[in-house]
């Protein structure tokens, strides 16, 4: 298991500015509502978004007990549930959930592609024998 340091109070407020430098989505706040069995995160930006644990890695066998004391972590990066002794990147949730943060260029590359197949696809490599 992880070594965990505990960060000085200038070293905190070191990380908090370098994540608001970043410009990475942060959450404030996060839920299980017992009712729809479901998590919901805050973010800063004022957005909620709730997930079914069944959809993340490693929680589909969670019971609602087992998100008791659940907290973000660290500068709003992290989804932390204590009982089952799980982190989540409150990013890698939004990528897996949302589809990747570049989408608009994944969507640009897909169209590329698209074009470059009516014109018959990517060319043959040409294998030159050596001597």
């Amino acid at each position: 298991m992880a070594e965990f340091k505990t960060l000085d109070e200038a070293a905190f407020r070191k990380a908090a500015s370098a994540s608001k430098r970043k410009r990475t989505v942060r959450a404030v706040s996060a839920r299980f509502d017992r009712r729809n069995h479901r998590i919901t995160v805050r973010l800063d930006t004022g957005i909620e978004f709730s997930f079914a644990p069944r959809d993340a890695h490693g929680l589909s066998e969670a019971t609602a007990d087992d998100f008791v004391g659940m907290v973000i972590d660290g500068v709003g990066d992290t989804l932390h549930i204590p009982r089952l002794d799980a982190d989540f990147s409150i990013t890698r949730l939004l990528e897996g959930f949302l589809g990747p943060m570049d989408w608009s260029r994944q969507a640009a590359r897909a169209a590329a592609s698209r074009e470059n197949g009516k014109l018959g696809g990517r060319p043959r490599k040409v294998s030159v024998p050596t001597p």
